[in-house]
């Protein structure tokens, strides 16, 4: 797993690699990947890249807006803090 690592970091360092596909191929066939990992990254297919290495490429992140609830609880908390200052204000 390292060797792809290493491979994917110098693509990215060198951006020549990615231009040139001759540069492109001498990278790849020149590295310690093993055959199936070359040929896939040759033919440039991701699909199969990301099944070989078992990762899932897709991150998803998902926000809720508040409920009405809470907007209107949030709002009468907003009120007693200067119920309980006038009560206060009585007091002294």
């Amino acid at each position: 797993m390292s060797s792809i690592i290493k491979l994917l970091e110098r693509m990215g360092q060198e951006s020549g690699l990615t231009e040139s596909a001759i540069e492109f191929e001498t990278a790849i066939t020149e590295s310690n990947l093993n055959e199936q990992l070359k040929q896939t990254m040759l033919n440039r297919d991701i699909v199969a890249l990301e099944k070989a290495l078992d990762i899932c490429p897709d991150v998803v992140c998902i926000l809720f807006p508040a409920d009405e609830e809470e907007k209107e609880k949030e709002q009468e908390g907003d009120t007693k803090p200067s119920e309980d200052k006038t009560e206060i204000a009585a007091t002294i």
